[in-house]
């Protein structure tokens, strides 16, 4: 570990020595301010979502994993999180996460809610709303849709494991939390804003 953190930084150092870096040929998604600081905030806090999800799982702890997952990264998630600072019963958050998920059914899936005016990504629309996905492409938007039905998904089979979990549990939300990583990893690979 402590070689290949020094073989990073030596790289880095001959890259501000040279002036040399490397072609970045991401799309480049421009985004005002402060849409592009609350956008960064956000990525920044499904990087650690990930961690604690991770770190749940190490613990064998399948349902706080699901639940981690539930409430930080299935679409719909910053609506969640105001229901309940308004003093929203579970049951009503589950209503309308149940109300969210047919709407998702009735536009086509995914992609229906990924393309047009759907919830989330800053909390007022991926499509046309008042949050930063109104910024974003398309195919943006369709890879945020597919991290958070990965998310849904990964909480889906982290709840069905035994307790305690079996080696197949483990095998199959590994599997899950995979599709979650792709989704970030696509994104990532794509774009970067400005």
């Amino acid at each position: 570990m402590r070689s290949m953190l020094k073989a990073v930084l030596g790289a880095a150092a001959c890259v501000v020595a040279t002036g040399t870096t490397l072609a970045d040929d991401r799309r480049m998604v421009d985004l005002p301010e402060p849409m592009r600081e609350m956008f960064l905030a956000e990525m920044r806090g499904h990087l650690a979502d990930l961690d604690d999800v991770v770190a749940a799982l190490a613990a064998g702890d399948f349902k706080a994993a699901a639940q981690l997952a539930e409430e930080r990264m299935q679409i719909g998630h910053r609506m969640v999180e105001r229901m309940q600072g308004m003093g929203a019963t579970p049951e009503q958050v589950a209503e309308m996460r149940k109300h969210m998920a047919q709407m998702r059914e009735q536009m086509g899936g995914m992609g229906g809610m990924g393309m047009g005016g759907g919830m989330g990504m800053g909390g007022m629309g991926m499509g046309g709303g008042m949050g930063f996905g109104r910024f974003m492409p398309e195919e943006f938007r369709a890879l945020g849709m597919l991290f958070h039905q990965a998310a849904d998904d990964f909480a889906k089979t982290a709840r069905a494991a035994a307790e305690p979990p079996t080696p197949d549990d483990y095998k199959a939300a590994m599997g899950a939390l995979g599709a979650i990583t792709v989704a970030c990893r696509g994104c990532h690979d794509a774009f970067r804003v400005r």
